[in-house]
């Protein structure tokens, strides 16, 4: 269905995870930190 091999697959869904994960934290700590300056916002 792509061009791209297994191999490239699995290294583009590992960078592609890795982002997702690290963007995921970056949102949680965000709403977190929000909560604690306006708990009723």
């Amino acid at each position: 269905m792509s061009s791209l091999s297994e191999s490239e697959a699995k290294e583009f869904h590992s960078a592609y995870v890795t982002g997702f994960l690290g963007f995921m934290g970056i949102a949680i700590v965000a709403h977190y930190l929000l909560y604690v300056w306006k708990p009723w916002f």
